[in-house]
């Protein structure tokens, strides 16, 4: 917004930049980018959101349809990819399809948490911490039985001097 136009006040919620408001949310999903493109302030836009129920709850849904919108985009680009081209001799001469791995992970765990999450607490890792350690112990007792001690085991640090 111009300098002009915030000592003239802001401008007025009206009804065409509501919807034109709406109609950016549901394509962009950022309220920020909605809002300069429809003219208002989004200090305006929230006051009118606490305000107004009919118009929080139409919010809501534009907002649900453009992060719906960016969710599809995220998925496109992680199965097919963005197009790269390909230059040999300073000239362009085709197109690769690239797909995003990491999306293609971040989105696995996002939806499917139970199959590529990892847990918070990894309990297969202490289950098997504890097994090793059991049974390291029952290697000791053996060992100890035949009058003998377990080697030491190879440290995993190196010295300064040591490669």
């Amino acid at each position: 917004m111009s300098a002009s136009a915030r000592k003239r006040g802001r401008p007025q919620a009206s009804p065409d930049c509501i919807k034109a408001f709406l109609d950016e949310l549901a394509e962009t999903g950022a309220v920020a980018i909605a809002a300069e493109r429809a003219g208002l302030h989004r200090s305006t836009l929230y006051t009118l959101r606490r305000r107004n129920k009919d118009f929080a709850a139409r919010w809501d849904a534009a907002l649900q349809l453009g992060l719906d919108r960016l969710q599809d985009f995220a998925v496109v680009r992680a199965t097919v990819g963005d197009e790269t081209p390909v230059w040999r001799g300073g000239q362009q001469v085709g197109s690769v399809r690239r797909p995003d791995s990491r999306l293609l992970q971040f989105l696995l765990k996002a939806h499917r948490p139970e199959v590529y999450a990892r847990p918070a607490t990894p309990a297969a890792d202490t289950a098997g911490m504890s097994d090793f350690a059991r049974r390291l112990r029952e290697a000791e007792a053996r060992m100890a039985a035949l009058g003998k001690a377990l080697p030491p085991l190879p440290s995993t640090k190196r010295g300064r001097h040591e490669r």
